[in-house]
């Protein structure tokens, strides 16, 4: 196989941001069809001129000529969409979070195990994101010591005119979670942590924090809301014996600081602009998940990353309802 080619289903927000980054990358793929359910949805596609439409997810399911599928559907799509796409023999790239239920947890992870050829990956971008990545690597290749503390606030109140249809993303009773979208910013804290051991949480009408302690002992914290009144913040900070990290909002620059002492001499980690205003990790997510496929190498984020973060916020909830502290898996 020489390129991949792409069925994108769905055309809102994520769907767009999906096709530009395969736009970015032609040498390696081509977004060979689209399913558009609404006819606005199909009007949308035929702009993108892309060579096949399909009004239903079965039917492009059926074409050999598609390698791939990015799922860029509502939440309570996914699990079902992944699987089938794995019974088809399709490599895949689900939107988050990759399922609902730790039942449907339970199916996704059996059905990687049965088809252990295919590549099949969770969209959590922020491992995409340049400043993120950079801090990753500082922490992972020991730059600040044993990481014994980190947190992340996501506070975002959306405009329903930017995203329109995120109004469609909890049809499903099952998909309510106290964390909502905040699930980014646990499965940030995991990348640069680990996996998560036990959690336990509170929340209120306007506010609602996580604790987790990884299994490597360290503590965590995730903080959210949609009540607040001020730019979108999505940040990180990643406390270690030899130093600190930190990554926050600026504007519209995703600014990143290596601490190594008390005093102010940071080492600047690179920067990112605000996401999707013309931010390049859509095409970075998009040419990671291709060359998996071309060439074998390693997922910014794998299913089994996608389902570990969800069983994490699972938990959470179960911690959230009954004021207890949740092992994670249970």
């Amino acid at each position: 196989m020489e390129k991949v080619n792409v069925c994108i289903v769905g055309t809102g927000w994520t769907g767009t941001n999906h096709f530009n980054g395969y736009k970015a990358i032609p040498e390696k793929a081509t977004v060979a069809a689209v399913v558009a359910h609404s006819d606005a949805s199909k009007a949308k596609a035929e702009t993108w001129g892309v060579p096949k439409i399909y009004r239903s997810f079965d039917d492009a399911l059926k074409d050999d000529e598609i390698d791939a599928f990015n799922l860029c559907t509502p939440h309570y799509l996914h699990a079902e969409q992944l699987l089938a796409c794995l019974g088809a023999g399709k490599h895949a790239l689900g939107e988050t979070p990759a399922c609902l239920t730790i039942e449907e947890c339970r199916a996704l992870r059996i059905a990687m195990f049965e088809h252990p050829d295919q590549k099949v990956a969770t969209g959590h971008i922020c491992r995409s994101w340049p400043t993120y990545a950079h801090a990753k690597e500082l922490v992972s290749g020991g730059g600040i010591g044993d990481v014994f503390y980190l947190s992340s606030n996501y506070a975002h109140k959306p405009d329903p005119g930017e995203y329109p249809s995120r109004l469609t993303w909890g049809r499903s009773p099952r998909s309510r979670t106290r964390l909502g979208i905040a699930y980014h910013s646990v499965d940030l804290l995991r990348w640069v942590a680990g996996d998560v051991e036990e959690v336990s949480g509170d929340y209120t009408e306007h506010a609602r924090i996580a604790i987790l302690k990884f299994k490597n002992g360290a503590m965590g914290k995730v903080f959210t809301s949609s009540s607040v009144v001020r730019p979108y913040i999505m940040s990180l900070s990643v406390y270690g014996h030899e130093g600190t990290v930190v990554c926050w909002w600026e504007e519209e620059i995703l600014q990143g600081y290596l601490h190594k002492s008390a005093e102010w001499d940071p080492e600047r980690l690179t920067e990112t602009p605000l996401h999707g205003r013309g931010s390049p990790e859509w095409a970075y997510e998009m040419e990671n998940f291709v060359d998996s496929i071309l060439q074998g190498t390693a997922l910014a984020c794998p299913l089994s990353e996608g389902v570990a973060t969800v069983e994490t916020c699972l938990a959470v909830e179960a911690a959230m309802m009954h004021n207890t502290k949740v092992r994670v898996g249970t």
